[in-house]
């Protein structure tokens, strides 16, 4: 499914929009909305997003501002414009900063629905070359953690980049993205963070990739631990990650990799050097700081998003681990307005 930000300054319209259309129906899900650019690209920060649909005439930061913002930000992110005025030098614009489509209000008022979203899933096939969808999917895959002590997966991700015949420039984005991705869950002294990593073409990066693995398997193989063991919490790790917002339990997620319950909490404090409790905990605290630096939004938005249930808890837990509660962390590193 390719997920979809919705951004139109009013409410009711926005609402009407994303209700009406049949949007799993084309593989689409509206997984975000916003009223205007600025509110948008603060969720971007926190959020997947492949398709974002934007009105233009916003208040706060337009939409032509926020496409150029997102152009430059997030460049594999696909752009369609929602406009319920005939302001074609605005239309214009916008396709010339790489909007594949505009949707105008007189075809929401019939039956046309279908051949909208239709049309927009065949331009991203279609208008933008094939390899941009492809890009996004690989991204993800190589976020995730699998791929350093599974060797048929690491294998499958090597052949699928290379296939891709990506420049420099396209290769150093991909992993620039991923390595920040890394950076929120795994130890950055052993992926080589403090690293300056400038590979010129893709023989380097493989052997990049091959001292991360090294790196990593070093670590896990003092433990002496089976590859189908590390296998296992390796995945663990990629579904605490995907689930980080959620009630995450233990015993579900040892089911899931199929362990016991006492074996998978000696195995992963062993392999990840943290008890599992403590390794969320910590990647809760980390994206819950990251929210608090790159956006205005409530602290109880901010902490139903790191996982946590209520406000009070999280100022509770967030102060325990860092000295601080939440909206000191936030005056600290710069964000001192606040927007409900």
């Amino acid at each position: 499914m390719l997920k979809v930000m919705v951004v139109d300054d009013d409410y009711l319209v926005r609402q009407g929009f994303i209700r009406i259309m049949p949007w799993s129906r084309f593989g689409l899900e509206v997984i975000c909305e916003a009223s205007n650019g600025m509110d948008a690209l603060e969720q971007l920060a926190g959020h997947p997003v492949d398709l974002l649909i934007t009105d233009l005439a916003m208040p706060v930061m337009t939409g032509i501002e926020l496409m150029k913002q997102v152009k430059e930000k997030y460049p594999h992110i696909f752009m369609v414009v929602l406009t319920f005025h005939h302001d074609f030098e605005l239309i214009r614009d916008a396709l010339r900063l790489g909007a594949l489509d505009y949707i105008t209000k007189i075809e929401l008022e019939g039956d046309q629905m279908e051949q909208i979203l239709q049309r927009i899933v065949n331009r991203i096939g279609e208008q933008q070359p094939p390899d941009k969808v492809e890009y996004i999917k690989l991204s993800k895959d190589w976020s995730r953690i699998a791929w350093i002590s599974d060797k048929e997966k690491y294998a499958e991700l090597l052949e699928r980049t290379a296939a891709m015949r990506m420049s420099a420039a396209q290769l150093k984005h991909m992993f620039d993205v991923v390595l920040e991705e890394w950076g929120r869950y795994l130890d950055r002294q052993m992926i080589g963070f403090h690293e300056q990593i400038h590979p010129q073409s893709w023989e380097e990066w493989i052997s990049w990739l091959e001292q991360v693995r090294h790196r990593m398997q070093g670590d896990m193989g003092d433990q002496a631990y089976s590859e189908e063991v590390v296998n296992s919490i390796m995945k663990a790790v990629d579904y605490v990650k995907e689930e980080l917002k959620d009630s995450i339990q233990l015993p579900i997620i040892a089911r899931k990799v199929g362990m016991s319950r006492s074996y998978f909490s000696k195995c992963f404090r062993d392999i990840i050097g943290s008890t599992f409790q403590d390794y969320i905990r910590d990647l809760r605290i980390e994206r819950a700081k990251a929210l608090l630096e790159q956006t205005n939004r409530s602290i109880s938005w901010i902490a139903l998003q790191s996982g946590y249930p209520n406000e009070r808890y999280f100022s509770k837990v967030f102060r325990q681990s860092t000295g601080m509660q939440p909206r000191d962390y936030r005056k600290s590193a710069g964000k001192v307005t606040h927007r409900p």
